[in-house]
């Protein structure tokens, strides 16, 4: 996968971001930091050649099909440690129940975890 941060946060890369909150002296920020590199490193690893733009919101990585932080948030990801991953994704339209529904789902391993990330993906419908 091509994945890249969003033009709108230019100021660091994500591994910047997240490599500071690795660094943490907080054993939670830091062990989130460590697997959200991890699995951002897994998820380029990908072949696939899908462009996406990574906009971080706190600690979470919202994954977006256009380089402008005004896009759809199509998948959002975040982990709190290798045993707790969590990805959501926004629902096309036509499937939705109301505007903006989101399906969750929690992962347990990271396998499992960018498995869910191509998954959500697939069917946000927002890569098509």
């Amino acid at each position: 996968m091509h994945l890249t941060r969003c033009k709108d946060q230019k100021h660091s890369t994500l591994e910047e971001f997240y490599g500071k909150l690795a660094d943490s002296r907080e054993p939670v920020t830091r062990k989130g930091g460590e697997v959200m590199l991890d699995w951002i490193a897994r998820l380029r690893a990908l072949p696939d050649d899908r462009r996406i733009f990574g906009l971080t919101s706190h600690y979470r990585l919202c994954l977006l099909s256009q380089d402008d932080y005004t896009s759809p948030w199509f998948v959002i990801i975040s982990a709190l440690d290798e045993r707790n991953y969590y990805v959501e994704y926004l629902m096309p339209e036509n499937e939705a129940p109301w505007q903006a529904a989101y399906v969750r789902g929690e992962a347990r391993s990271a396998e499992d975890a960018v498995w869910m990330v191509v998954t959500a993906m697939d069917k946000s419908g927002g890569w098509d």
